[in-house]
């Protein structure tokens, strides 16, 4: 979930309206798949709440993550243009904001702010990601206290979360 909150930190209030504005809210029913691994994806989500399993094809298919609120889902595809590689399941009822890939690449385009904006918290999305993955004892509720930096960026998140999910 921090991976998350730096993705989300990095967005400011236009980015945030502009992402409201044009994404589409949807209820994802627990069991159903939003991204299928190998097959091409018209949108990025960003999880408003509830959780995602996301499992790698194999002899035995393997869950190599779970994904909560305000996490981004689609986005290695849509930087690197390869088909996922992963197959994202709804692990309960839950809610996303669909951003379609040809909208947010043409404000992209059109606004390099924002785009520089949007890669820089990808990338410290992908870092993390790859950090955790690595990390075999990582313990991300450290800072219960949420005053060091992981706290000041969970009360960005629930910020924009309580945001997104009014206005979607």
């Amino acid at each position: 979930m921090l991976e998350a909150t730096a993705f989300l930190s990095n967005r400011d209030e236009q980015d945030l309206e502009w992402l409201v504005a044009n994404s589409i809210r949807q209820e994802i029913p627990a069991g159903s798949v939003i991204i299928r691994h190998g097959e091409p994806v018209e949108c990025l989500y960003l999880i408003v709440e509830g959780a995602f399993n996301v499992t790698i094809p194999g002899p035995a298919e393997r869950q190599v993550a779970r994904l909560y609120a305000g996490e981004l889902v689609g986005e290695m595809s849509f930087v690197d243009l390869h088909p996922p590689s992963a197959t994202v399941t709804a692990a309960m009822n839950s809610r996303v904001l669909a951003i379609a890939k040809t909208g947010l690449t043409r404000k992209l385009e059109t606004d390099l702010r924002f785009a520089a904006r949007f890669f820089k918290g990808v990338s410290q999305l992908l870092s993390g990601r790859l950090r955790a993955a690595f990390a075999v004892e990582l313990d991300l509720g450290q800072d219960v206290d949420r005053t060091g930096e992981m706290g000041k960026l969970a009360r960005r998140f629930d910020e924009i979360h309580r945001r997104l999910a009014k206005g979607a």
